[in-house]
């Protein structure tokens, strides 16, 4: 019997005819690296495991992750990052990662599949995902490759001599081998001992608990090439790498069901099938988990008399700003509840929203990193004074303050977690360990955090919510010097956006749309509410693309609500959100919405009140705008489902409501 595994060695044609295909996509890695450079070397890198059978299509998953200008890719057969197709140690596995500077760095250990926890707990804010492939495919595919091989690996497994195949017979659990001999003949065929391997390489995703480690996502193969746009989105978002157009577009179904089913015994068939349906069940099961999440409607609350005497809101400044609007909204709604509020930020233009009954703090809480002590010491006396109940928290960095003005656990802190970047969650969620309990806006910041490594168990969701009510439809004279300063008379479609100018909003793709447009749409004019440091880099862009006369950049702005009810669509083109307040008070003033699908949207939206786009994706930004803005029945229809939607689920009586749960919950006595 043939002891030393053939099945990575290739006869030397093969392997110049992979050296010359391989050419072109090795001087495209490497071009990518040198344009990666863009990206610096301070940030945090998301590192990533790609695990699974071989043949079930990892490589070709690796091919498209690798399309992306974000990512480093490192196939098993990278000297540097593998020996003998296996990983080399964590210290030189770290080391690559430092040197390069790609935000999202992958690696395939196939062939250390079977360690996949260790390595998942060696990692700890590492993500990973499995992929699998029917096992007919699978075995047809290997048995051309390797013949006879993987046949030779049963015989060994089923006589028990384990210790000369290496990783491919490591940490199989008894159970497994005791199987792979009940089911083993001496004549089996190749096919037959293909199947036995894909039988137990992929028994270690429920052997070793992988089904439920948050931080691994089951991928089915024949999803991702016969509907990558529904398929490749999810994985690229667990992998922290941002979706381009054209990423998948190599991708193919050709693979599937290529040749005839292999012969096999009924027994093996069986043990493969019935694997095979559990793969299938879990992955069913998750994607119900999921769209439970995404279909959940907020809970009506039944709004009693609080039990709670004082409570202390921080955050880092009062500026124009959805987290802001929030800390206003909660403030003034417990003090009209009789509840004694402090809220202590840097001082900003939304302090004038707060009620006379909110006791106001300038704090120095803008930037706590370059001014911790003093902030810690600034909350301290605060706490002293006002002897609060519990503290909310609307910020990470605010937070850690809270805790630190405390030398023992005395206030209970709320931590409302708004939303990060896709590459911030696996560092914020450890560090929310500080706080009694956290709140996110939106299911998806909540599973990214737990992903992220927060504890579940303190956590919920809590739709954001606004006051709904001085929002609707403007009319008459109000109306027409609202559209006047919009830049348009009553014969013309304002497409309006309510945001910051930062780079998280991504107007520039607002602009793009504009360019886009101006020909195919020329009634349609543009409005952006709201200040921000990008403001001279995008009038700029702007005036290069032509559109400076029909795009209006107005500031910040005391009566948004105005400007909302006298526009025509609302524009969304964040790169990432938690749950955005703008897009509901849009809703609630009864505009027809195009958004892009970041955390929250597909709660907010649903097909009557909205439509969802991908990120970044201006093409279909500017088919959705046009396609409103041709139809006034159909934008008149979605603004009116809009709100009645906002009023019915997304009021800030209900979000209030359901916070005051949740710090009832956790307050002192």
């Amino acid at each position: 019997m043939n002891t030393r595994p053939p099945e990575d060695a290739e006869p030397l044609a093969d392997r110049l005819r992979s050296m010359r295909e391989a050419a072109p996509r090795f001087v495209h890695r490497q071009l990518k690296t040198i344009g990666q450079a863009r990206f610096g070397w301070a940030h945090d890198r998301q590192v990533s495991f790609v695990f699974g059978c071989q043949r079930s299509g990892t490589k070709m998953l690796m091919r498209v992750l690798d399309n992306s200008p974000h990512t480093r890719i490192f196939h098993e057969n990278h000297a540097s990052a593998f020996h003998d197709f296996q990983l080399r140690s964590d210290r030189t596995l770290r080391t690559l990662i430092r040197l390069n500077p790609a935000p999202a760095q992958i690696f395939k250990p196939i062939c250390d599949s079977h360690k996949a926890d260790l390595l998942l707990d060696r990692f700890p804010q590492a993500k990973a995902v499995w992929i699998y492939r029917h096992p007919e495919d699978v075995a047809n595919s290997a048995d051309q490759k390797w013949g006879a091989h993987q046949r030779d690996l049963a015989a060994a497994v089923a006589s028990g001599q384990l210790d000369a195949w290496g990783w491919r017979t490591e940490r199989l659990p008894d159970e497994l081998v005791q199987t792979i001999k009940r089911v083993y003949r001496p004549d089996l065929s190749p096919a037959e001992g293909a199947l036995l391997f894909w039988y137990m390489r992929n028994s270690f995703y429920f052997s070793l608990g992988l089904d439920k480690q948050p931080r691994v996502r089951l991928v089915r193969y024949e999803d991702l090439v016969t509907q990558p746009d529904q398929a490749f989105p999810p994985i690229l978002e667990h992998l922290s790498v941002p979706l381009s157009p054209g990423l998948f577009d190599m991708v193919r179904p050709s693979s599937i069901r290529r040749r005839p089913p292999p012969e096999a015994s009924p027994e093996i068939r069986s043990l493969c099938l019935d694997l095979l349906a559990r793969f299938d069940q879990a992955l069913q099961d998750r994607d119900i988990q999921e769209q439970a999440l995404l279909n959940k409607e907020p809970e009506s609350v039944e709004l009693t008399a609080p039990t709670v005497r004082s409570v202390l809101i921080l955050n880092n400044c009062l500026d124009l700003g959805g987290a802001e609007r929030y800390v206003v909204t909660i403030a003034n709604w417990l003090s009209a509840r009789g509840v004694s509020v402090a809220v202590a930020a840097s001082d900003g233009p939304l302090r004038a929203g707060l009620g006379p009954e909110v006791q106001f703090h300038d704090a120095p809480l803008r930037d706590v990193r370059w001014d911790l002590p003093r902030a810690s010491l600034f909350v301290r006396e605060l706490i002293q004074r006002h002897q609060p109940d519990a503290i909310v928290a609307n910020s990470l960095a605010v937070a850690w303050v809270a805790r630190a003005a405390q030398g023992r656990r005395k206030v209970p802190i709320v931590s409302v977690g708004h939303g990060w970047p896709a590459d911030r969650y696996s560092q914020v969620g450890p560090l929310m360990r500080v706080v009694d309990a956290v709140v996110a806006v939106s299911p998806e910041v909540h599973r990214k955090l737990v992903e992220g490594g927060m504890d579940p168990a303190r956590s919920s969701v809590i739709f954001n919510g606004v006051d709904c009510r001085p929002l609707g439809r403007v009319h008459g004279a109000e109306r027409q010097a609202a559209r006047t300063e919009l830049g348009a008379g009553e014969d013309e479609i304002v497409v309006i956006n309510v945001g910051r100018l930062s780079e998280q909003k991504a107007h520039q793709h607002m602009l793009a749309v504009a360019a886009r447009l101006r020909a195919e749409q020329p009634r349609l004019r543009y409005a952006v509410v709201g200040p921000g440091e990008r403001e001279q880099e995008l009038r700029e862009l702007s005036r290069s693309l032509g559109v400076d006369d029909i795009f209006l950049f107005l500031g910040g702005r005391q009566d948004v609500w105005r400007l909302l009810g006298a526009a025509d669509i609302y524009l969304s083109s964040s790169d990432w959100e938690g749950m955005p307040l703008s897009t509901i008070e849009a809703m609630a003033s009864g505009l027809p919405c195009v958004a892009t699908r970041t955390e929250g949207t597909t709660e907010l939206l649903d097909v009557h009140s909205g439509v969802i786009v991908p990120v970044g994706d201006v093409e279909a930004m500017a088919v959705e705008t046009a396609r409103l803005a041709s139809d006034p029945v159909a934008r008149r229809a979605m603004g009116e489902a809009a709100r009645a939607r906002a009023l019915r689920h997304f009021s800030h009586d209900r979000m209030a409501g359901e916070l005051l749960r949740v710090i009832e919950g956790v307050a002192r006595p």
